[in-house]
C-alpha cells in the first residue's frame, strides 16, 4: 500500500479460478465500527491478465481525516 496526491494505492493479485466462487472488495472507512465500511469513491483496475492470475490496483482516497481504513474483504455470493 502506498499513498500518492490524496489517494491510497494497494496491488493485488488475484487467482482467475476463484473468481467464480469468490467476491474480492476494498472497503474504507474513518472509523473501525463493522457497519461503517464503504466502496464509495474506491476504484479496482485490472493492470494484467495472464489467463490464471489478474493483477488489480484498488485507488482510495485519503479522506479529510488524520486517519483511514482499509479492508479487503473476500466473499460468496
Amino acid at each position: 500500500m502506498t499513498i500518492s496526491g490524496g489517494t491510497f494505492l494497494i496491488n493485488d493479485q488475484r487467482n482467475k479460478l476463484s473468481l467464480a466462487d469468490i467476491i474480492f472488495q476494498v472497503e474504507e472507512s474513518d472509523t473501525l465500527v463493522p457497519n461503517d465500511r464503504h466502496t464509495t469513491g474506491v476504484t479496482e483496475t485490472i493492470l494484467s491478465d495472464n489467463g490464471y492470475t489478474q493483477q488489480v490496483k484498488a485507488l482510495i482516497p485519503t479522506g479529510g481525516n488524520d486517519h483511514r481504513f482499509v479492508q479487503r474483504k473476500v466473499t460468496r455470493p
